[in-house]
């Protein structure tokens, strides 16, 4: 693509005598046949992007050349030639160069002098003009294209520079067989030449760098397939291998960090360099959004009224403290040192609200009739000052007044536990901050804000269960398998918006464990029926049933006694788990047998230790005995769930309002004491507020274009873009499924393959049962390495692909297939389930969404968009994506993953990642190195330094936005100074955040779509975001069920100081770029490529042994991982899709 190309004119094919391809610079048309400059340096006549111009009259010097006597044009472009007679390229220029050169690749001495002085290379994007038979189109990375010039029957794609079938190669046949006498053949997907002789030249994989064709198929040489992975860069020599290095657990090509700046080896950057330790600033709104079709929309969001609040709120500190039995308390010695006072172990929320209110019931009488409010923790608000600075409430007894008498004491027998309750004045909180804060962004509202919020959430805090934000009645609920509930509540917390405060209500549903015998979980975790089945555990058996009972709370059925959390299991039956009872040992069957008088009816199973973490201080429970506490939030989700999840809570919109209405009305706002002592009025009505509608962008396919609607198109009568070649590839059928059902299916594949424009798509090596190749073992890792014996011995080498045919959904064996493929063989996979492949005969669609997977994984490109994506269209700009994925509630010591993504060319169509483990945390600790590997790709593949830089990150809440902003811009600086002191472009830092509750509703149904969503493209950055900061709501997508779910976009900086139009539509666009399916997607895509990259590398963990000989404690707190990166063939590819 000409980066100063103009979409509207796409596939235009006028008839002219000069050349219409442009580079990165503007649009316009030269008056000679001379294409445009591609570097910022001009054109000739115009058409490029600097103020500058220079004349040539030849097309290159530096780069190797085919027969046809001018320079292959390639890349975003860089250089140019001062004048016609300048010949003074730091490498040898084409009339200098011998034939010989010219058809080995030629070598220069100094590769960076393409963006210097000289007659070296014309790399502009676009197509070619003057030329005989010069009609290539260089790559499918561009839109240029050439009018009509001297023989040009061969435009490509309706002369959209796709193909050039006839002249010099095209990227469709990465290495043509066709017009070899102009063999400038061997284009691979990034437009790097592949020129050499023989077969298939180009190489086997597109041009990619473990080919022949040359290395990044830019050397010479013939050949068939080879595996040879020799190759020459210019000026560098010969490389033998891929000359890796491992940074971390990321994998870099030093040779890559030579061409861009002359260095073999990254620049060391010390750790107190004042450029890394400068303050990045969080940016403040410039503007507001302008473009689309203005409409009305009513959002959950209530106004909050603050007219009778009082001028100040008195905000004071609460520590709550046990108090001590006498027994515990120790009596100092003179003939011994003083101890240090023990740690406290910090007392459960739960029991910390429950003695704050004991507290002030029994102590009524010291607050005088002032109501206050608190937040179950450690702050206590009041409208009014108390008479007291300070207090301390004693022998405080959140179980009410003692029954025990009052003797038990003295006979050593231990009381009820009390507590001692401090309070001490913190600071006072003015309530006109917030009038101040609407006025000016420096003004610090978060005390008020925080004060109001414990003010709105008190009632219900004390009438319902609350988790986190939500609150729950405990009423609503739907039975899930396993002994789990799903609950229905609703969500609460309160936001200041444009001149205001507004309360934010919505639907919530949370997974609670259901009250039942803990044997009900033991058996869902162990995946049997009954206990009789559970003989024989294995040691994955025991930890995954401990990762399932970790802080469970049970209440003992034998005794009455209080709730009591899980910390482990043993490591044994409870027949055969020894404990001493005063020096005798004893196994726990049989204490409970002497001690209760209860034979346990189930001896094989473990028990739980409900006491201490410490060897020796356990307290073991027989799993029988145990009974579920109520109220317990479940955070071990598994797929099965999931999906029974949104079955339940998916919603239409209007359903979802009138629940959210309803909630409103319950929740008791309007006779609320509370709110009513500190002057606050919740209205009863849905805020509305304005909304803009952006219209969606063209999607470009090879042969048509097409407006989407709705959100959606589709792939019928359409070829991809760029066809990836498909010759060697195999089926590994691990599922009970007819060879008929397999053949149809696969007849059906390659049938729809071709139709979408995969290249040479051959039927492909089918590996089952019936094979005599089928291992013993039948374990699908196995299957496949077979499969690839077999493709690497038969055909042209190791596979391009290998398709799975699974039984059915089941996460383990898919992680075991993606870890293998991924890792291991360094092929990409494809997974298809059984039930699935038995429709496709009667459902193409099947078929065509496993193309677009296929079709990327082999670096092909399926779409592009037709509009031009702002700031991107404008000059080379590196699209990033970043997340981090923590283990789920329950996992122990698991590690994070982390993942970047980065565009690779000037449709943000293609991406390639880097992920890595690392200890749980939320910024990225290899940050800079990832960065580097992937700007150093980015120029790989387009020849060009990125000039601008956009970073999606997804995953941060919003009290960690300071802390992120500051580390990962900082390495982002660091990573631009690893590859040039000099090199520093502008960023733009962009948070990506779905976990909120903020809803949207039409305000008229004419405005929605049939199930009364907002459209796509619907943008909110009016009336309920933050006042100053530069944020956004944005509906990318169409909901396929329930209440669709904006996106919430932060701006945390922007040096390229885009407009909010720009920016809003930018990211809207990157929507319509996701390449797995023929929709756009609720979220950016570079961050939604993150996400996957970092869910699909959760498989490359590998946990080891237990480092502890027993079991008693989690499992999973004592495991060590092995994170298996990956392979090197990977590197490139779109694994994650």
């Amino acid at each position: 693509m000409g980066y100063g190309y103009d979409p509207r004119n796409f596939g235009d094919d006028r008839s002219s005598n000069s050349s219409r391809s442009s580079g990165y610079g503007g649009n316009g048309s030269s008056g000679s046949s001379r294409p445009s400059g591609c570097n910022g340096r001009g054109s000739y006549d115009g058409g490029g992007y600097g103020n500058q111009s220079y004349s040539y009259n030849t097309y290159g010097c530096d780069d190797r050349r085919g027969s046809s006597g001018y320079s292959q044009s390639r890349g975003y472009g860089s250089s140019y030639a001062r004048n016609e007679d300048d010949k003074r390229s730091c490498g040898s220029s084409y009339d200098n160069q011998s034939a010989a050169q010219r058809d080995s690749g030629g070598s220069r001495s100094d590769y960076s002098s393409f963006r210097g002085q000289g007659r070296s290379s014309w790399r502009g994007y676009g197509g070619s003009s003057g030329r005989v038979n010069s009609n290539s189109g260089y790559g499918d990375r561009f839109r240029g294209f050439s009018d009509a010039h001297n023989n040009d029957n061969s435009r490509g794609y309706n002369g959209r520079g796709y193909s050039g079938r006839d002249a010099c190669g095209s990227h469709d046949y990465y290495g043509s067989n066709r017009g070899r006498d102009d063999s400038n053949s061997g284009f691979n997907d990034r437009n790097t030449r592949g020129y050499g002789g023989g077969n298939d030249r180009g190489n086997r994989y597109r041009g990619d760098f473990d080919s022949r064709g040359g290395q990044f198929g830019r050397g010479g040489g013939g050949g068939n397939w080879s595996e040879d992975k020799v190759g020459r860069w210019p000026g560098i020599g010969e490389i033998t291998g891929f000359g890796y290095e491992k940074i971390g657990d990321t994998i870099m090509d030093p040779r890559l960090q030579e061409l861009w700046t002359g260095r073999a080896a990254p620049l060391e950057i010390k750790a107190d360099d004042p450029d890394l330790q400068n303050e990045t600033k969080i940016c403040r709104r410039s503007s507001f959004g302008k473009d689309g079709r203005t409409m009305r929309v009513n959002v959950n969001y209530f106004g909050i009224s603050l007219d009778a609040a009082p001028v100040e709120i008195f905000k004071y500190h609460v520590d709550v403290v046990r108090s001590p039995f006498p027994d515990e308390i120790s009596q100092p010695r003179e003939d011994t040192k003083p101890q240090p006072p023990r740690m406290e172990r910090p007392l459960p929320r739960a029991v910390v609200r429950n003695v704050i209110n004991a507290a002030l019931r029994q102590y009524e009488h010291e607050l005088h009739g002032v109501r206050v409010v608190h937040d179950g923790m450690s702050a206590l608000f009041s409208p009014k000052k108390l008479e007291w600075n300070a207090k301390d409430f004693l022998n405080v007894n959140p179980d009410g007044p003692s029954l025990a008498p009052s003797g038990d004491t003295q006979r050593g027998r231990r009381g009820p536990r009390t507590f001692i309750v401090k309070m001490k004045l913190a600071e006072t909180i003015a309530v006109s901050s917030l009038q101040g804060h609407y006025n000016n962004p420096n003004e610090n509202v978060m005390p008020v804000l925080q004060a109001l919020d414990v003010v709105a959430r008190h009632l219900g805090a004390q009438r319902l269960l609350s988790v986190g934000r939500n609150f729950f009645a405990m009423k609503k609920t739907h039975e899930l398998k396993g002994g789990k509930e799903l609950c229905w509540g609703y969500h609460q917390a309160i936001r200041v918006a444009e001149n205001k405060v507004l309360m934010n209500v919505d639907q919530a549903a949370t997974v609670f464990y259901e009250p039942c015998e803990l044997m009900k979980l033991v058996l869902a975790a162990l995946n049997v029926r009954s206990p009789a089945d559970a003989r024989g555990l294995s040691e994955r058996d025991m930890k995954n049933l401990a990762r399932a009972l970790r802080k469970v709370e049970v209440v003992p059925t034998h005794r009455k006694d209080r709730k009591r959390a899980i910390f482990g299991i043993s490591s044994d039956r409870a027949d055969r788990t020894m404990i001493d009872i005063k020096g005798a040992m004893m196994s726990v069957a049989d204490y409970f047998s002497r001690k209760y008088h209860i034979r346990l009816q189930y001896p094989n199973l473990p028990v739980v230790n409900v006491g201490s973490k410490k060897a020796g201080k356990e307290n073991w429970l027989p799993i029988e005995l145990c009974q579920v506490a109520p109220g317990q939030r479940c955070p071990n989700i598994n797929d099965l769930d999931t999906a029974e999840i949104i079955r339940q809570t998916s919603q239409p919109p209007h359903a979802r309002r009138d629940n959210i209405l309803s909630q409103i009305r319950q929740a008791g706002f309007e006779n609320d004491p509370y709110l009513a002592a500190f002057g606050l009025k919740v209205d009863q009505q849905l805020q509305s507020t304005d909304a803009r509608v952006l219209d969606p962008p063209d999607v470009q396919y090879a042969n048509v274009s097409e407006r989407p609607s709705g959100g959606q198109w589709n792939l019928k009568d359409k070829k991809f873009v760029s066809g990836a070649v498909l010759r060697n590839w195999g089926v590994v059928v691990d599922a009970n499924i007819s060879q008929r059902d397999v053949s149809d299916f696969i007849e059906s594949m390659v049938n729809v393959a071709s139709k979408c424009g995969l290249l040479e798509c051959r039927d492909p090596f089918v590996l089952d049962r019936s094979s005599s190749r089928w291992p013993r073992s039948g374990q699908v890792e196995d299957l496949m390495k077979v499969c690839y014996r077999e493709l690497e011995e038969r055909r042209y080498g190791p596979p391009q692909i290998i398709m799975v045919i699974k039984q059915d959904k089941g996460s383990v064996s898919y992680g075991r297939i993606k870890r293998t493929s991924d890792t291991v063989l360094g092929v990409p996979s494809q997974c298809i389930v059984a039930a699935s492949l038995r429709r496709s005969q009667r459902s193409p669609q099947l078929c065509a969404n496993v193309c677009l997977k296929m079709n990327m994984k082999l670096s092909g490109k399926n779409s592009i968009l037709r509009d031009p994506l702002p700031l991107v269209s404008s000059c080379p700009t590196i699209v990033i994506g970043a997340d981090v994925e923590h283990p789920r509630s329950g996992m122990g010591s698991r590690p994070s993953i982390a993942s970047v993504v980065a565009s690779m060319d000037a449709y943000s169509a293609k991406y390639i990642g880097r992920v890595a483990a690392q200890k749980a945390a939320n910024d990225i600790q290899q940050l800079p190195h990832m960065l580097r590997d992937l700007f150093l790709a980015f120029y790989k593949s387009t020849e060009r330094r990125p000039e601008r830089v956009v970073y999606y990150r997804d995953g941060v809440s919003e009290g960690r936005f300071y802390d992120i902003l500051q580390s990962e811009m900082r390495a982002l600086r660091k990573t631009f100074k690893m590859l040039s002191n000099d090199y520093n472009p502008p960023v733009t830092f962009v948070v990506v955040n779905k976990r909120h509750h903020m809803r949207a509703f039409p305000f008229n149904p004419h405005d929605g779509d049939k199930k009364g969503n907002v459209l796509p493209g619907t943008v909110l950055d009016r009336g309920v975001v933050n006042p100053h900061r530069f944020d956004f709501f944005l509906y990318g997508h169409s909901g396929i069920q329930g209440t669709s779910v904006p996106c919430h976009y932060t701006v945390l900086h922007d040096e390229n100081k885009l407009p909010a139009d720009d920016l809003q539509r930018l990211t809207y666009y990157l929507g319509y770029t996701f390449a797995r399916c023929t929709r756009s997607v609720s979220f950016a895509t570079p961050a939604y490529y993150a996400h996957l990259a970092a869910g699909r590398a959760r498989f490359f963990l590998h946990e080891g042994s237990s480092d502890a000989g027993s079991m008693s404690t989690n499992l999973s707190n004592s495991s060590s991982f092995e994170f298996a990166g990956l392979h090197k063939n990977m590197l490139d590819c779109m694994f994650y899709v």
